[in-house]
């Protein structure tokens, strides 16, 4: 069996001993968030429908990672039957590397490699694991004419049926691939000792924890680190951070000794000891709106931005209006809620809607980490930009106000401010209520309205606690 793969690679150039992990007790991984696995999700559906640019190929993928052997097998032997022109995730293994290419394309008595990327850019991971995949098939001897990365054109618009040869690019990193064919090699040898060790290999936590992607071993890591560490914090960058804590300036009396005493950075230490929030207040209230407004709805957007475009006239990641939920005086039976969740190409019925609804408040109040306005603007729901002033979005405001919280300290969402300022409230991911309303599912379809209008609720309760 393989040692490394794509994946795996990938983990061990960012931390060592995540790859260590990951091959060995993989079972301490932290739960996979559903934002991730949507992730995941989208660039399964994206690469399947890349397989229409070269139709009639021959599907290798196997049915569980018992059959990886046999696919390595069948995939050599269609090399070399000429009746063969195309490979779905063709399977190849050298030097314990094992890669799943999602296309293989027959180019006279040579072979086009093709790797697709459900992103409108190409990112230096993509270079870097298109490297490794043409290490491993330079050693197996595949005779290749170009590599290729394959993604998704932006500029694309949709009219008619997809047309797939528009809706991909292809870019050639075939010298690229050539150049690093050394470094790959150098750093397969060095990965697969790691994961020879009789033990972990001993690595510091650091800035490699969150760079180029969120470790899915850092609940493991950090495990010693105690909950309210200056590591947690915000105010200072993560390099400063791990500078200090290495350096012997390891609790948060040492590193409040380095600090001004009134400070946001010792504020938000402060803050994480006594497990409550920091604002500046000074800030806050000058982002208050003025004068008093006599009328107020709270507004919550539900954006869907398909990677491939679904409706007429749109373009990959375009952003359309999904439902929303408008909170205010004048909607006299509670909450009131608009969704397309049956009918996507009925969104821009939204637009109308809430020009009138929002029409009859002086202020709007949001949590998005959006610019709400320019979004409004962008689909003339806001009809010019002096009209801007009735969006108050708090994330904005608390980003302004520098609030921090422990709860906050991988960010700044709607569900951990929740956490932060009403414990008893209880919030799902957004991304929960996203994947609800694109399920193709009625019950499903009510949920996410109804969480909707909870985050909603969140968002008022947030706005009077700091605005009334």
């Amino acid at each position: 069996m393989h040692i490394l793969s794509k994946s795996t690679y990938i983990k061990g150039m960012q931390c060592e001993k995540a790859l260590y992990m990951q091959k060995k007790h993989p079972y301490l991984r932290d739960k996979l968030s559903l934002e991730q696995r949507a992730k995941f999700q989208r660039g399964t559906d994206v690469g399947i429908l890349a397989h229409e640019v070269f139709p009639g190929g021959i599907d290798m993928s196997p049915n569980s990672p018992t059959q990886f052997p046999k696919k390595v097998v069948e995939t050599r032997e269609n090399l070399s039957k000429p009746e063969v022109k195309v490979m779905y995730e063709a399977v190849f293994q050298y030097n314990d590397t094992l890669i799943m290419l999602d296309m293989l394309i027959r180019d006279g008595d040579k072979w086009i490699a093709i790797e697709v990327k459900s992103s409108l850019k190409l990112s230096d991971t993509y270079y870097n694991d298109a490297a490794l995949q043409y290490y491993v098939l330079q050693g197996c001897g595949v005779p290749l004419s170009d590599f290729r990365l394959m993604y998704l054109n932006a500029d694309y618009e949709k009219h008619g049926p997809i047309d797939v040869h528009q809706l991909f690019k292809m870019e050639s990193v075939m010298e690229y691939v050539k150049e690093r064919e050394a470094f790959v090699a150098k750093n397969v040898e060095r990965l697969k000792n790691v994961v020879a060790l009789p033990h972990a290999p001993l690595v510091n936590i650091g800035v490699q924890c969150n760079n180029p992607y969120p470790c899915d071993f850092q609940g493991h890591c950090w495990k010693l680190i105690p909950k309210n560490s200056f590591l947690f914090t915000t105010a200072l960058d993560e390099d400063t951070l791990f500078n200090n804590y290495f350096n012997g300036i390891n609790t948060n009396e040492k590193m409040l000794r380095q600090l001004e005493p009134d400070s946001w950075e010792a504020q938000q230490i402060e803050a994480l000891g006594t497990n409550s929030y920091y604002i500046d207040y000074k800030t806050l209230y000058a982002l208050a709106p003025s004068p008093k407004p006599k009328s107020i709805a709270y507004l919550n957007l539900l954006m869907h931005r398909p990677a491939v475009p679904e409706i007429e006239g749109t373009k990959p990641y375009e952003e359309m209006i999904l439902a929303f939920a408008l909170q205010g005086e004048h909607e006299s039976e509670g909450a009131f809620v608009w969704d397309c969740f049956e009918n996507h190409e009925s969104w821009k019925e939204s637009i109308n809607i809430l020009i009138e609804k929002l029409a009859r408040y002086e202020l709007i109040v949001c949590f998005t980490p959006q610019n709400l306005s320019t979004t409004l603007m962008r689909h003339e729901i806001i009809q010019n930009r002096e009209v801007g002033y009735k969006i108050l979005n708090l994330f904005e405001v608390f980003q302004n106000a520098r609030f921090f919280h422990p709860a906050i300290k991988r960010g700044l969402t709607l569900q951990r401010l929740a956490e932060a300022l009403f414990p008893a409230c209880k919030l799902f991911e957004h991304s929960r209520i996203i994947m609800e309303a694109t399920s193709n599912d009625l019950m499903s379809y009510q949920q996410a309205k109804e969480d909707l209008i909870t985050e909603n609720e969140m968002v008022a309760k947030t706005y009077q606690q700091f605005f009334k």
